[in-house]
């Protein structure tokens, strides 16, 4: 809930005074307060942009410098360095600069403390990529990714961070792609391609996400990661819809798509019960994510099958009176709940 800071305090207040006069569990007085968020002032939106803005471009700042192996080759003979020192040094700068914006971070405003944690987070991985390369560790991508997953979920842990927790998110993606094509047999891996298996790890990502939500410690991004979960899901479904489960283009080439139309079904009923579980728990993620991948299935099976045999006017009167029906279907029964 959405408040200015005056309605705040007052909100605030009265939890405290309910709990005290315990009309309130701590436990509920807690939740109360965690809902309660304070509107941003033009400005203050106007700053947040900026700092994204800033954000994107330490990004690009942060690869045109560091993944620069010139640049980088040019450094390390100037100050006659080894990768160790280097890791020493980005380790040493990386330990003051959490311990400064942990200290400051009262002072600065929420989307400031993201980018400087971002900062941060560059500045660990850097030390990680020198230490790898001294112990001759740093072509095994998979080795690097799962320090790097390690090192980013404590942080934003202890740091509180959304900011790195998408990183480690992230890094979850591309270490599962990593590990799963390792130990992959002729592109398939536990008898899987790479949309059946981003399909199984988005079904766990959810999981997780509803395991943390649960865990005070890390329930601050828990939203985050169960966003990350329902698209991968679903992105995963959408490839199998399309590809099935074989294990290269050459061997799907040589069937024809109806032999994959089960896993269109199964994409369209996902979406379904995603999008009425939504409306019905007032979900919006999951209402417009069901929603957004509903459409895609559809479009895609009518590039799929009906682009060269129906008349496309047909096409799109029919789905217009499809989610009209469905339309009128969900007001009914919005009535009818209401009036009960």
């Amino acid at each position: 809930m959405e408040a200015g800071k005056s309605e705040a305090d007052i909100l605030l207040s009265a939890i405290a005074e309910w709990e005290h006069t315990g009309k309130l569990s701590p436990e509920q007085a807690a939740d109360l307060r965690r809902s309660i968020e304070l509107k941003q002032s033009p400005r203050q939106q106007i700053a947040q942009y900026f700092f994204f803005i800033a954000l994107f471009c330490t990004l690009l700042a942060f690869a045109a410098i560091f993944l620069n192996e010139k640049l980088l080759e040019k450094i390390k003979l100037y100050f006659s360095w080894s990768d160790m020192v280097i890791a020493l040094i980005t380790a040493v700068l990386s330990v003051l600069w959490f311990w400064y914006i942990s200290r400051k971070k009262k002072s600065i405003s929420e989307a400031a403390y993201e980018v400087y944690m971002v900062l941060g987070g560059l500045s660990v991985l850097t030390s990680l990529v020198y230490w790898c390369k001294e112990i001759g560790i740093d072509k095994t991508y998979t080795a690097f990714l799962s320090i790097a997953l390690l090192l980013l979920a404590v942080l934003a842990h202890l740091f509180r961070s959304r900011a790195l927790w998408i990183g480690a998110i992230a890094t979850a993606i591309i270490w599962f792609g990593s590990v799963s094509t390792w130990q992959s047999v002729n592109n398939m891996y536990l008898g899987m391609n790479y949309p059946v298996r981003y399909t199984v790890f988005g079904l766990v990502i959810l999981g997780i996400s509803f395991v943390q939500q649960q865990v005070r410690a890390i329930s601050f991004a828990w939203r985050i990661t169960y966003l990350t979960g329902l698209f991968a899901l679903f992105t995963g479904l959408w490839g199998v819809s399309i590809f099935g489960n074989y294990g290269s283009l050459a061997e799907w080439h040589q069937v024809r798509q109806i032999h994959v139309l089960a896993w269109s079904v199964v994409f369209a009923v996902a979406a379904a019960v995603t999008f009425y579980l939504g409306v019905k728990y007032k979900d919006e993620t999951a209402r417009d994510m069901g929603v957004l991948f509903l459409l895609i299935n559809l479009y895609t099976r009518y590039f799929e099958y009906f682009w060269d045999t129906m008349n496309k006017g047909i096409f799109f009167l029919v789905l217009a009176i499809t989610f009209g029906f469905l339309g009128w279907w969900l007001e009914r029964k919005i009535r009818t709940t209401s009036t009960k």
